[in-house]
């Protein structure tokens, strides 16, 4: 079962997608991973892209984001995320994107966190769309700004990423967490 598991939501119950299509991001790891990055986010704007049941971005809310984008395109998933979303009390700030990514991120700007969750099969399969996913997660987010990406082991990002510093990785059994500051750009401090 998923939940909320901090902040002013704490203890909500959320649904996951049926079927394989989708994988839940597991309590341990959404809060190793909300202690890594901080467990208030008062006034953050962030983005759940490939959001699936939108656990990070309601999560991310219950701490305090004062704006929280889940972009998920996968129709599977929609009626779970909706669901998620009236959880929280159908917040505005939470505001739900049944779109490709690559309609969305270009029309949001000076974002301080994007999660990606993408689909496994991405790694292998796609690497465009990864490629496409860090091109416009660079640009959304504000300088400083971060990009957490997960993927399992075996599956890596391209290694050179314009815009965005060294990352952080951490270990989570077979799943890996990159977490990518985006470079102040001169003239944008």
């Amino acid at each position: 079962m998923l939940r909320i598991i901090a902040g002013s939501l704490k203890g909500r119950k959320l649904i996951a997608p049926p079927g394989v299509y989708t994988r839940p991001l597991p309590d341990r790891i959404k809060q190793s991973l909300f202690d890594w990055l901080g467990q208030d986010m008062d006034g953050w704007k962030v983005a759940d892209v490939c959001s699936g049941s939108g656990s990070f971005g309601c999560e991310a809310f219950s701490r305090g984001a004062a704006q929280v984008h889940c972009i998920e395109a996968g129709g599977h998933a929609w009626p779970a995320l909706l669901a998620n979303r009236r959880s929280c009390g159908d917040p505005a700030a939470i505001h739900v994107h049944q779109r490709l990514f690559q309609q969305v991120l270009p029309m949001l700007k000076n974002l301080d966190l994007i999660f990606a969750d993408p689909p496994f099969p991405w790694f292998s399969e796609d690497r465009p769309a990864l490629e496409d996913l860090v091109r416009l997660a660079t640009a959304a987010l504000r300088p400083q700004g971060l990009l957490v990406i997960r993927g399992e082991r075996g599956q890596e990002l391209p290694s050179a990423h314009p815009g965005l510093g060294a990352p952080e990785t951490r270990l989570y059994g077979r799943s890996w967490v990159s977490a990518y500051p985006r470079l102040a750009v001169a003239g944008h401090l």
